[in-house]
């Protein structure tokens, strides 16, 4: 069933908050949301699943005129599409199988607030047409009505498919003109690591009002949080620190937990078992070509987080001697624990 926000109020700022970090490209997020929120014309919103989608369409409606008014959510992909229009658009009694009673529906329900067509690109040429004529015109026809009816609704649409890729057939042309008159991309969580830290804290933050206690991240499970890919976006970071919080019994999260909690998911062409380690130094998506150094480096990384930092567990896990384990850390520029905790206290 669709999810409708019935917030509203002195709740309308709230979104906002919920937008945290301070990187370049959340910044130029919080701008687009800042236009987008002056204007009354529809926004379509692009991003990765998991990006945030969805929240920023809350912020977007929250600091605008309709902010008052609760806004309603339609998940396109979540809905049949023999069933979507009625929810939608309403419907009469009998005007189907199974419509035993009259329905206004959600665009008669945001009358005078925003609606979010979560998905919007999942949705059929039918659909398409109906909503096009709602944003043009302002008319709605529910099923088994003799007449349309009117309504004033902004429209604010997601989609995780990349604009380009929002074309004729799969997408109506004229549609897309109409939903882009203001288009905002949300970033993926790769192009904004500088903010993993500050919303690891948000949802450990969060965990601990929830559950009333308290659980902090060590350094190497931070590390291990800045190492990984997220083809899963903010809400893969999120899961994994749910997970991770569950796993730990003291107060501190560890490597180890962090790396139990790393599930294999699918990236952005639908391969299974993709990790973070797949990264570069710098933090990029790695080459094609096989990297030894980076191969090495990325194995003994992965046993120390195991081992918790501890080197001598570490080098059982990789079936080579202590001394062994030393020498690749020097030779191939891996700072060991001692060494990465002393440099963090100096800096303080």
């Amino acid at each position: 069933m669709p999810n409708t926000d019935t917030s509203g109020g002195a709740a309308a700022a709230a979104p906002m908050s919920e937008l945290v970090g301070s990187s370049p490209a959340i910044e130029r997020l919080r701008e687009q949301i800042a236009v987008a929120a002056r204007l009354d014309e529809p926004v379509l919103i692009l991003g990765e699943t998991g990006s945030g989608k969805e929240l920023v369409a809350r912020c977007i409606h929250a600091a605008s005129a309709r902010g008052s008014l609760p806004l309603q959510v339609v998940n396109c992909a979540g809905v049949r599409p023999e069933l979507l229009a009625a929810e939608l658009f309403g419907h009469r009694t009998g005007a189907f199988t199974g419509a035993g009673r009259s329905r206004a529906g959600r665009m008669r329900a945001a009358e005078g607030s925003s609606i979010l067509l979560d998905e919007i690109s999942e949705t059929g040429a039918e659909f398409q047409a109906a909503i096009l004529r709602a944003v043009e015109t302002g008319e709605i026809q529910p099923l088994g009505a003799d007449r349309p009816a009117r309504v004033c609704v902004r429209v604010l649409a997601t989609s995780n498919r990349p604009l380009r890729d929002l074309a004729p057939p799969r997408f109506r042309s004229d549609l897309l003109h109409r939903l882009a008159a203001l288009v905002v991309r949300v970033p993926p969580l790769r192009e904004r690591r500088a903010d993993i830290a500050a919303l690891a804290e948000h949802f450990l933050a969060r965990l601990a009002r929830r559950y009333g206690t308290r659980r902090y991240l060590s350094e190497g499970a931070l590390d291990r949080l800045h190492g990984h890919a997220y083809p899963g976006n903010v809400r893969e970071l999120r899961q994994i620190l749910v997970r991770a919080f569950a796993l730990s019994d003291g107060d501190t999260i560890r490597p180890s937990a962090i790396e139990r909690s790393i599930l294999p998911l699918p990236d952005a062409a639908g391969r299974v078992g993709v990790e973070a380690d797949r990264l570069d130094e710098a933090g990029g998506a790695a080459h094609g070509d096989l990297d030894l150094a980076r191969a090495i480096r990325r194995q003994i990384r992965r046993a120390i987080a195991l081992a918790d930092d501890n080197l001598s567990q570490a080098a059982r896990l990789l079936g080579i001697p202590r001394s062994t384990l030393q020498h690749y850390l020097a030779k191939y520029d891996i700072d060991p624990p001692a060494r990465r905790t002393s440099r963090s206290r100096a800096a303080h």
